[in-house]
């Protein structure tokens, strides 16, 4: 009958709404441990990140009050004391970035910059983290080139780039390359090195937040996070060259 029939269509609907919350219910508890995951494991890196630049501040600050040190162990100490600042720093501004950035709450100033000058600055700001005998070398067919940018930004991911490479080289070469990609309207930035390279499986999640290749060098996890985040906010994209094989070469 029709009304055995309405009944028969409204339990239906009720079952498949009842699956519906259901599914959305699983969904949402997956994506809360999730979550929870990526406190638990961000608290655990930082209270690991942290601690070790702060020991060194504490400890050669207080060796820094003994009368017995003699003028170079003091120049020695306040150098270490100033490096890890710095690291401490970039830990911090590294956090606050991550979440400006996700939450839309970063500004972005553009500007005519001269992409090579830029590129050249770069390189000289990484100098001091490159190990000896490594060099690093910019290539490009562009003896100038201007372009809109967030001349800040743009710095912090060629520098981000750079600083990886730095770390993860021991010998050869760090390769900064600018072109420009007239058919598609873009222009591309590489960064290549003669490191260890990164293991195709560990590729794609390089750019995930807290990701790290290395667990036992220094870092938040969250520069290439960054660099994905602003890259992605100036309609850009950046990736992995899979297909290069002498290192890493990060696009």
């Amino acid at each position: 009958s029709s009304a055995a029939s309405d009944v028969y269509k409204r339990q239906l609907e009720d079952i498949t709404e009842a699956t519906r919350n259901q599914e959305q219910l699983r969904r949402a508890k997956e994506r809360a441990e999730e979550a929870n995951k990526l406190k638990s494991a961000f608290l655990a890196n930082m209270s690991h990140e942290i601690r070790t630049p702060l020991n060194a501040i504490v400890g050669f600050s207080s060796l820094l009050t003994s009368a017995e040190i003699s003028p170079e162990e003091r120049e020695e100490y306040s150098a270490i004391i100033s490096t890890n600042s710095e690291l401490m720093l970039t830990l911090i501004n590294d956090i606050l970035d991550i979440s400006r950035l996700e939450t839309g709450k970063i500004h972005f100033a553009y500007e005519d910059i001269d992409i090579p000058s830029l590129c050249q600055q770069v390189i000289m700001t990484t100098t001091h983290n490159r190990r000896e005998g490594v060099e690093c070398v910019f290539e490009s067919s562009y003896e100038t080139y201007t372009l809109r940018t967030d001349v800040q930004r743009l710095s912090q991911v060629l520098i981000n780039l750079l600083t990886n490479a730095n770390k993860f080289t021991e010998q050869g070469r760090i390769t900064l390359s600018f072109e420009v990609l007239e058919k598609e309207g873009m222009v591309r930035f590489a960064v290549a090195d003669t490191g260890c390279g990164i293991p195709p499986e560990k590729q794609a999640k390089v750019f995930d937040r807290f990701e790290k290749l290395d667990e036992f060098k220094q870092g938040t996890g969250l520069g290439l996070a960054i660099c994905r985040q602003i890259v992605m906010k100036v309609g850009g994209k950046i990736w992995v060259d899979g297909t290069y094989t002498s290192g890493s070469r990060f696009v």
